[in-house]
């Protein structure tokens, strides 16, 4: 008996605490409904907490009875104070949504090699550092400040611009120092190419005519066969007085000049 009167005098005030406070259960889910595992749930101002199932449940038990604020915190989701009306001896239903948060990241420097302008501009790059000639991309074209095509031959040590008179006006020819012939005749006219094609220019017309520099976006030159690389060797067309290779803007591409390779 005495130890049934000892139970019970200990059962009582147990009940009666437990009249004194209430629960609060809850899902949590994100704002597709989906529920989330793991997220924290705590009574702000108490030590109160709990996670949730993997169903997105929780219950805590023992909160005071009165307004109480629950704070829902999952990592990737925007946390949420959620203010709750507890009474004493009940149990406070809640649902709460919580939407995913950008996680901000540091920011990353990329750098890279400067791409080539043209998918041809790739071998340019190479031929300009292991090949002899003479090679000018689109930045150095334009500090030049060329007012004609020619001009920018005129930086070539062997390369002679000589006027001429023509259908259009007076026009620049362009040839090499050395002469054909056996006693030493005119001065060797050039063959041009134009983005990787044959271009030949004759007559009284002038390479002017059909290229302005504000479409250049690289030049090369060669004097003498000795010089020029083996696609624009073209024997039938007269190479072996020089190549001028000219690379000029395709389409509606930006302007932006490849950089030169550093050696």
């Amino acid at each position: 008996m005495a130890a049934t009167r000892l139970l019970m005098a200990l059962w009582v005030p147990a009940q009666l605490i437990a009249q004194g406070v209430g629960t609060v259960r809850g899902t949590v889910t994100a704002t597709d409904g989906v529920p989330l595992a793991l997220a924290r749930i705590s009574v702000v101002g108490s030590k109160r907490l709990t996670l949730t199932t993997p169903e997105g449940t929780f219950e805590i038990t023992r909160v005071v009875p009165g307004v109480c604020v629950l704070q829902v915190r999952l990592l990737g989701y925007m946390s949420v104070l959620l203010p709750v009306e507890v009474q004493a001896g009940e149990t406070a239903q809640v649902t709460v949504a919580l939407a995913a948060a950008a996680v901000p990241l540091e920011a990353i420097l990329v750098k890279a090699d400067p791409a080539p302008y043209l998918p041809a501009m790739q071998g340019f790059e190479e031929r300009r550092a292991h090949a002899q000639g003479h090679f000018f991309n689109r930045a150095e074209i334009a500090r030049m400040q060329p007012r004609v095509f020619t001009d920018v031959l005129r930086r070539v040590p062997g390369v002679l611009i000589q006027p001429a008179p023509g259908a259009f006006g007076p026009n620049d020819m362009v040839r090499m120092a050395r002469t054909t012939g056996v006693a030493g005749g005119r001065p060797c006219p050039v063959l041009f190419y134009l983005n990787g094609t044959p271009f030949p220019v004759t007559g009284d017309i002038s390479i002017n005519q059909y290229v302005v520099p504000e479409d250049v976006v690289a030049v090369e030159v060669y004097n003498g066969t000795s010089q020029i690389p083996p696609q624009f060797q073209a024997n039938l067309l007269n190479a072996r007085c020089g190549v001028v290779v000219i690379w000029t803007r395709v389409g509606n591409e930006d302007d932006r000049p490849p950089e030169p390779l550093e050696n």
